[in-house]
């Protein structure tokens, strides 16, 4: 080790050496040795008779070393400035540079076999059996989606370009869409009354401009496409076990357009779809909820922002001979008409520009979604018919950290958001109706709860803590040998053809193929809306069977006619549970319907009765 130091040293030395003479020969080339030379002399002179540099040089070496950190301190300064200018510039530049997203698409490629594909897969799955089980035609008898796949090729994004701009005060973010796979392989078999059919969907194209939206300070996106996309689905049909399939281009024409409008209706440009970002998730699927709406006022109605109604149409002809362009907008009689799939209320009738109607109604939601649409009608003095002046909508849906997401369609097409903690929080919303942004309606929903899938419920701070722990402490159990104790209690605000006709209501309960079906009520003039029955039935619980269909009927002597109905969700229903709700009937204006649903084991039953049998001999016992 010794040697070999010793054998570099004057390698290094003699480099050294080297390196010195050539910056001298350099030096002397750009003359500047003739001026080191009187430098070197004047600073011997001060050493020598004025004072020593040895005193000096840590002094002059401390402000060396200052000036040098003081120049390092301003260089960070500097640097940080910038980024916190830039980020400034990018935060409020209204659009940033167009950029192409290759390596996103080579990211989504490498994970979504694994990752993507299959957590969509279920989750689409999930959603098509259950609309699938909830609006089936009537010809098919049963549904079921055997297989369900997405295929190994995903989306491409941003191929086209993504961007960032500023639209109405908010951002939005602008990429290109594109699918278009043929490895998909979707197979539902569907159980006609004469025979089986197998429906095939093996190739799908989907390409369109998409538009992110970040809302409530990053908590959720709304995401559509800008305009109608283009759709091409591929589908097959086969009967049997066969594994062949022939393709009806006809069937896939319709088929395009029925997902092409469906899109339009829901997820194009103004409409939106929400995807919610929380911190926490509960591990909770909610299956269904009930909210109360209240429709509060409306303001700045006019007639010049309706010109398309018929009824102002009419009113701005001549009448008698006078005109009735200047009829004044008090005398407007409107009133709101609120509908969640299909259930519809309607409130009563309000005068003038700014009507108050203070209306709340009991609504039912199917899914942890729902679309909340309020169609505004106006009543004119000189006919009967109602005309409809003016539409908007509030979508709503459930996160999974047990709150609830509300967004609708704002001024200038942007994006209203509000976000309610807990259930029981009250949300007030006001909201302009499409076509028009001047007119405005102020509407407040209160949501009462979300029911789980395990059986369990989300409660407001009204409910009691027994019935919590009644319903919610549940958990979903086995779903055979099991029966379902329905209980018809009573029903309030029957819809009638007439207020002063008297009606003779009952109800039908459908569960599978069982049908169950009430006494028809005794009623009075006075009690005719709000029969009570209190009549119970059992069912023998169905795997697979989720929905519970309600029929009110009016028996009359040409015909019995049909005054509401409704599907009730029984997902979940552990044993022992008991459930007692109002019930809103759709297809008509008013009316609901109060039902008590127990779950009993078959075994409980069974041993009630023979201790029941046993009491009994003991009884006779003694008396002999």
């Amino acid at each position: 080790m010794s040697s070999s130091k010793k054998r570099f040293i004057p390698i290094n030395l003699e480099d050294a050496a080297v390196d010195l003479l050539n910056h001298v020969v350099k030096l002397k080339e750009k003359g500047w040795i003739p001026l080191f030379i009187p430098l070197i002399l004047i600073a011997w002179a001060i050493h020598r008779w004025l004072f020593s540099f040895s005193n000096w040089l840590p002094l002059v070496l401390a402000l060396w070393a200052s000036m040098q950190y003081g120049n390092y301190q301003r260089k960070l300064l500097e640097e940080e400035l910038n980024k916190k200018w830039k980020r400034i510039l990018l935060n409020t530049s209204p659009m940033t540079p167009l950029e192409h997203c290759e390596w996103l698409n080579l990211l989504l490629t490498q994970i979504w076999s694994n990752y993507f594909n299959p957590k969509f897969s279920r989750r689409l799955k999930a959603i098509v059996e259950k609309r699938l089980k909830l609006r089936k035609p009537r010809f098919i008898e049963k549904v079921e989606v055997q297989e369900f796949s997405l295929g190994s090729c995903p989306p491409s994004l941003g191929l086209q370009g993504m961007r960032w701009s500023t639209s109405g005060g908010q951002r939005v973010l602008k990429t290109s869409f594109d699918w278009d796979t043929s490895e998909m392989s979707i197979l539902m078999l569907a159980k006609l009354s004469v025979g089986t059919a197998r429906i095939v969907i093996n190739s799908l194209h989907i390409k369109g401009d998409l538009l992110v939206t970040p809302i409530l300070d990053g908590k959720a996106l709304l995401y559509s496409f800008l305009s109608i996309p283009e759709v091409k689905i591929g589908i097959a049909f086969g009967s049997g076990a066969s594994q062949s399939a022939t393709e009806f281009p006809g069937v896939s024409s319709w088929l395009n357009k029925l997902f092409t409008d469906t899109l339009a209706k829901t997820m194009v440009e103004p409409r939106r779809r929400c995807f919610s970002l929380p911190v926490v998730d509960l591990r909770k699927t909610a299956v269904g909820g009930i909210i109360y709406v209240s429709v509060i006022s409306a303001n700045k109605l006019s007639r010049s922002c309706f010109k398309s109604s018929p009824s102002l149409r009419q009113q701005n002809s001549t009448i008698n001979g006078y005109s009735e362009n200047n009829l004044d907008d008090n005398d407007l009689q409107t009133f709101v008409e609120v509908e969640v799939e299909e259930l519809t209320r309607r409130t009563g009738l309000s005068h003038g520009s700014n009507p108050m109607w203070d209306t709340t109604f009991n609504m039912v939601l199917h899914d942890n979604t729902g679309i909340v649409r309020f169609n505004l009608y106006e009543c004119p003095s000189s006919g009967v018919k109602c005309d409809h002046l003016a539409s908007c909508e509030i979508k709503m849906r459930h996160v999974e950290d047990d709150s609830t997401i509300m967004w609708a369609i704002g001024p200038d097409s942007s994006a209203i958001a509000k976000h309610a903690k807990f259930c029981g929080d009250e949300v007030e919303m006001v909201v302009p109706f499409e076509g028009t942004n001047s007119v405005e309606l102020k509407v407040k929903f209160v949501v009462k709860e979300w029911q789980f899938s395990d059986g369990s419920h989300s409660l407001n701070s009204l409910r009691s803590n027994s019935q919590r722990s009644l319903i919610g402490s549940s958990s979903l159990l086995s779903k055979t040998g099991r029966k379902l104790k329905i209980t018809v209690v009573e029903a309030k605000d029957l819809a009638a053809k007439d207020k002063s006709e008297k009606i003779n209501p009952y109800i039908k309960l459908l569960y599978g193929k069982v049908v169950k079906k009430t006494k028809v009520a005794l009623t009075t003039t006075s009690t005719t809306t709000n029969p009570v029955w209190n009549q119970s039935f059992e069912f023998d619980e169905n795997d697979g069977d989720e929905y519970l269909n309600v029929k009110c009927f009016s028996e009359e002597i040409f015909g019995d006619e049909n005054i509401g109905s409704a599907n009730v969700n029984l997902e979940g229903l552990g044993d022992g549970s008991i459930k007692v709700e109002w019930i809103p009937l759709e297809g008509v204006s008013s009316g609901e319907l109060k039902l008590k649903i127990e779950v009993v084991k078959v075994e409980d039953q069974e041993g009630s009765r023979v201790c029941f049998f046993n009491r009994k001999l003991v009884i006779l016992l003694n008396k002999l």
